[in-house]
């Protein structure tokens, strides 16, 4: 083992050390055993026809708990420690970032988590979003997620998923899918980076696009649904034009564009609000950050 080696890797398990610790000493500790109450108690029992037609099925076998932002509904207690001790968490951050003080709404997200494969198929055959239904899916104020055993690595789709629901909670309105899915997949590489030691860059190598598969922003803006044959690059671009408008405008301003978009106001003249410039001198800016290198 070289001594650069065992630098890097002792910075590493000081950096994850140190997280637990922070964890754990603050006040999210106290949420590291779930305490179960019965339906009649929970504070927020406002369900949506979909999240009625979850507990219809396998009835006597959900339990019930709640934090400060989040009900969960869940079968099995280990299984829902996951999403239950993380959940809080990435809401604090987004919420940091945005530099949010007031919360004073009493709509509490409503995340119904699965562990039967059977009941989610059959559950997601009925009421799921075909496209993306195989892990998770949000609509609105609740999340519904299939946690499969063995789940080791569940924080990116969590934290994803958490991001649609804290966006919309702290949004006017929709925004479009190339901003809501990007920064959800900002969010989502943070928690990875954090649950890895903290820092991204060591994480992953940053994923550009391919000039000959760039998506064209007037396209990319324009879309309302998803697009089946070039899914990962619309991912991928869609995270980094997110990452570049923060680094450009830094966290508050982006939340200020996304505001003003959710507000009704169309993504070009919030943009030219918060860059002083038209979409096209931003393109050819973007395209300098996004594209691979020849």
């Amino acid at each position: 083992m070289t001594r650069k080696y065992f630098v890097t890797h002792h910075a590493r398990f000081l950096a994850a050390l140190l997280f637990l610790v922070l964890f754990f000493c603050s006040p999210f500790a106290a949420w590291a055993e779930i305490k179960i109450i019965p339906w009649e108690e929970l504070s927020d029992r406002d369900i949506s026809p979909q999240g009625k037609a979850a507990l219809s099925l396998n009835r006597e076998g959900w339990k019930h708990a709640e934090t400060e932002h989040f009900v969960y509904h869940f079968t099995d207690v280990k299984n829902a420690e996951t999403v239950y001790l993380h959940a809080e968490i990435y809401y604090q951050w987004i919420k940091k970032m945005f530099g949010i003080e007031k919360d004073e709404w009493s709509k509490k997200g409503q995340l119904f988590i699965f562990e039967d494969p059977k009941i989610w198929e059959g559950f997601n055959h009925e009421n799921g979003e075909p496209l993306f239904a195989a892990e998770a899916f949000t609509t609105g104020w609740e999340l519904f997620i299939y946690r499969a055993p063995f789940w080791l690595s569940p924080q990116k789709t969590l934290a994803h998923e958490i991001t649609h629901i804290v966006l919309f909670r702290f949004l006017d309105g929709p925004i479009p899918i190339f901003l809501n899915e990007g920064f959800a997949e900002f969010v989502a590489f943070k928690a990875i980076a954090v649950q890895a030691g903290g820092d991204e860059y060591r994480l992953r190598v940053l994923q550009l696009v391919p000039a000959d598969r760039y998506i064209p922003l007037e396209k990319l803006i324009c879309m309302r649904s998803y697009p089946t044959d070039e899914i990962d690059i619309f991912y991928r671009e869609s995270e980094l034009l997110v990452r570049f408008l923060i680094k450009q405008n830094g966290s508050d301003g982006f939340y200020s564009l996304l505001k003003k978009v959710s507000g009704g106001r169309p993504f070009e003249k919030a943009l030219r609000d918060a860059q002083g410039t038209d979409l096209a001198v931003f393109e050819e800016q973007f395209k300098s950050y996004a594209l691979e290198k020849k």
